[in-house]
Formats: C-alpha cells, structure tokens, sequence
C-alpha cells in the first residue's frame, strides 16, 4: 500500500467508521434520502428530523460503506445536528475544494473531524466517496418540505441520482 493510502485510512477515521456500523433509523424523520457511490458501491440512507426553522433536530443512518464513506457519514451524522441547508452547503463545498487540491481551513468544533479527510486529496477515485454524506445530507435539507427548497442534484461527484427521497407523508421520487 503506498504512502497516500495509509495516510488515508488513519486509525481515527477507522475508529470513526466504527460509530455507523449498527442502523439507527429514526422512526418518524422530516426527509430520508438514499444515495449510492459507484465506484466503490458505498451507499448512506440518511434521516433528517428538522425543527420548525429547519435546523437538522435528529439524524439517523444506515451506512454500508467503504472505510472512507462510513468516516465521512459519522462526521456528517454527528455535526449536522443544529445546521441549517447553508451551513451544510458551506460545509459540503469545502470538503469539495479541499479534494480538489484547493487550500481550505475547516471550522473546528463539531466539524474538527474533517481533518482526517485531507489525506484523500491525494487519492482522486475516493472523492466520491469522501462526497457521499455530504452530498446526501444537503439533498435531504433541499428536498425536505419545511426548507421550500427544491434543487436538483449536483453533478460531478461521484455519486448517482439513483437515489431514494421519501418526504414525511413517504413516497420516493
């Protein structure tokens, strides 16, 4: 293994991997979406319960994905909580230009974790997968109904539009 991949799966973003391994689905979300990379076949239905600002309130996950996906949806899981649709964005587009070799500095606090992510600049056929959660969490906020929102989906990362939506009442579009 060369030197880009170790670096990649450090023993915290292994650790971090670890925290989605068991399904914990919300019972009743706001918006559930369900996004599949594939290239490595990580996939992440994501649960989003958003209070009357449109705040993630809860997250819920089923994950099952490569080490680097599953690293980048507990970040996505655990720091969401709190966020609006423009945080999330901010957040998503700066994973996005670190990959793309741009210099970013992340917020620390909830979002500290986001360092482990760096090494993956490096190894270009693991953007999607880096890209998987976030992605995922803004198109749960942008689809949700209490956001108002409805864009379509960004292109060029990796991921497919063969994903799932299922706003409160259920259904998939």
């Amino acid at each position: 293994m060369d030197d880009a991949l170790l670096d990649l799966y450090s023993a915290r973003m292994k650790a971090l991997g670890t925290e989605v391994r068991e399904d914990r689905r919300l019972p009743a979300p706001t918006v559930t979406v369900k996004r599949r990379s594939p290239l490595c076949g990580s996939q992440i239905t994501l649960d989003l319960l958003l209070d009357d600002a449109g705040r993630v309130a809860a997250t819920g996950y089923a994950v099952r994905a490569c080490a680097l996906s599953a690293a980048a949806s507990a970040i996505v899981i655990t720091a969401a909580v709190g966020c609006d649709v423009v945080e999330l964005r901010q957040i998503r587009d700066l994973v996005r230009a670190m990959l793309k070799g741009e210099e970013v500095t992340f917020p620390g606090g909830r979002w500290a974790d986001l360092e482990i992510l760096r090494p993956a600049q490096m190894v270009r056929s693991r953007h999607g997968s880096a890209m998987l959660p976030f992605e995922a969490a803004v198109e749960a906020l942008e689809r949700a109904p209490e956001t108002g929102l409805e864009t379509g989906l960004e292109t060029g990362s990796g991921t497919t539009p063969e994903n799932e939506f299922s706003p409160a009442a259920g259904g998939t579009a």
